[in-house]
């Protein structure tokens, strides 16, 4: 089954996208069937307003801790369904500190294409229906090259 063209595309957040390995990120989410919305390492801007039409964020490897943590906690505060938005968090080490919350979901980075398509879209599932888009790439039968990612 083949997406159509008028049909939403599942929107992904990428919080560290302003360095290399996120607009890698961004440019292999695309080639992927995902619409990406990047934001700076740094953001400015009210949180809720930088995740408009997103429905999943995900964390660029190496982002700094502080950064993350503080994205997270303004997270539905001027828009409470976006407090439930799926989050994830690629890793560089087994090592690194894990963000607090239990809603984000840890990935270790570098990691196959294929793998990262399949934790978007398990978390895509599991988020309540008010931060799910209308449907995931895996429901339209779209399919993903398995590529490795490897650390720039």
């Amino acid at each position: 089954m083949q997406r159509l063209h008028d049909e939403p595309k599942t929107t992904i957040a990428i919080l560290g996208a302003d360095t290399v390995v996120g607009r890698a990120l961004c440019a292999l989410l695309e080639s992927n069937g995902y619409r990406t919305t990047p934001i700076a390492s740094y953001p400015i801007g009210v949180v809720d307003d930088l995740l408009e039409g997103a429905h999943l964020l995900l964390l660029a490897p190496r982002l700094d801790r502080g950064v993350g943590e503080a994205f997270l906690a303004g997270m539905g505060k001027s828009t409470p369904q976006r407090a439930s938005m799926p989050v994830i968090a690629l890793s560089t080490t087994a090592e690194e500190e894990k963000l607090p919350e239990d809603r984000v979901i840890s990935l270790p980075w570098p990691c196959e294409t294929k793998v990262l398509v399949e934790r978007i879209e398990a978390a895509l599932l599991d988020a309540p229906a008010e931060s799910a888009p209308p449907t995931t790439q895996a429901e339209t039968g779209e399919s993903s090259p398995a590529a490795v990612i490897r650390p720039f």
